[in-house]
């Protein structure tokens, strides 16, 4: 969903502390952990950055992080499509203010610097702009993939790359070396700090002991993640998977699901199968396409597109496209298969789905 800028009071990152209240706990996106991981050692982990929720018309912000991600431009984050998700509905997918959101460049945004201010503060930036993914699928983790715009250039880290599908993932890496990073929390319950950890790649897909699906081999990669052998879990979600190639080390994969202790299976999202779209966002300075219903599937804005203002809204897709709702309020046009609502019985439970955004007391 691409939005405008609402928040530039910190824009500007390192050295800047905002006046914000600090907060404790992770905000609502709560999500954890590296599991027997290590102290960050290299420079593509400089690159790993955490999510924080800002609240109170954002002047308070959350010290604990809620998801991860990896600084691929020097002002553009990669991160998971359901760390920026704000729906509860089991199919649609609402993006996240951009105004509610703010990324740490750092190791530990707890920490207390010689000032005796919380690192969080000085090394905090504004997002201006994100984006997931308009194929993304929440019941099948299929097309876990965001992305994010940020309000200044960070200097402090050096951005990594992403994986380009001349360099891609194949049935080749499997047996791997990759590495994950991530800001969650720990196998003694410690989090809000970066840790990293090696693995290694299991297969395309979900092909790996304990998934529960074969998974999609084109967008997702698997591995193994065995008790006290460590690797990604909830709060991780949205970070790298580092991929090492002789030309260099890139972004390969997006930390997206697993077992629930974390101690079976995971899977990332092959970040190779998104070069084009990536590449849309940070080459052409955003645009308007994309699950927000504004443009084309491909997020360069486009002329057209069966989701946006420049094509024609069909109903009976399976998508609420901007110009249905549920009942064809707002001058839109009234589409109950696609747009789900409830416009009788009591008030506060009433709810229409207008695009993707829900109105009414009974939202979900």
């Amino acid at each position: 969903m691409r939005t405008s800028p609402l928040l530039l009071a910190f824009a500007f990152g390192c050295g800047t502390a905002p006046s914000l209240e600090v907060l404790p706990g992770a905000g609502d996106h709560a999500d954890s952990k590296i599991m027997y991981g290590s102290a960050p050692d290299s420079v593509e982990h400089d690159a790993t950055v955490a999510l924080h929720q800002l609240t109170n018309g954002g002047s308070s912000i959350y010290i604990q992080p809620f998801c991860t991600g990896t600084l691929i431009t020097e002002d553009v984050v990669l991160t998971a499509a359901h760390c920026l998700d704000t729906s509860s509905h089991r199919r649609r997918v609402r993006a996240m203010n951009p105004g509610d959101l703010a990324i740490y460049v750092g190791d530990e945004p707890g920490a207390i610097d010689g000032s005796g201010n919380y690192d969080l503060l000085s090394h905090l930036y504004a997002v201006t702009e994100l984006e997931i993914h308009p194929s993304y699928n929440k019941s099948q983790s299929d097309s876990d993939i965001a992305i994010v715009r940020l309000g200044a250039a960070v200097t402090e880290a050096a951005p990594i790359p992403h994986l380009p599908a001349s360099e891609g993932l194949s049935s080749a890496d499997v047996g791997a070396i990759v590495n994950f990073a991530g800001f969650g929390q720990d196998e003694f319950g410690g989090s809000g700090v970066k840790m990293q950890v090696d693995g290694t790649v299991g297969g395309l897909g979900c092909a790996v002991s304990g998934c529960p699906s074969s998974g999609n081999t084109a967008t997702m990669v698997s591995y193994n993640q065995y008790a006290g052998d460590g690797g990604p879990c909830f709060g991780d979600s949205g970070g790298p998977m580092f991929v090492y190639r002789t030309t260099g080390t890139y972004v390969g994969g997006v930390t997206s699901y697993g077992d629930s202790t974390c101690t079976v299976y995971g899977v990332s999202t092959r970040v190779d199968a998104f070069e084009g779209w990536i590449d849309s966002f940070v080459g052409l300075g955003g645009g308007t396409g994309g699950t927000d219903g504004t443009g084309g599937t491909d997020g360069t804005g486009g002329t057209g597109g069966t989701d946006g203002t420049g094509g024609t809204d069909t109903c009976g897709d399976g998508v609420c496209d901007a110009g249905e709702s549920c009942d064809g309020r707002s001058a839109t046009t009234a589409c109950a298969t696609d747009c789900d609502g409830v416009t009788n019985g009591r008030p506060s439970g009433r709810y229409c789905y207008v695009g993707d955004t829900c109105e009414g007391a009974g939202c979900p």
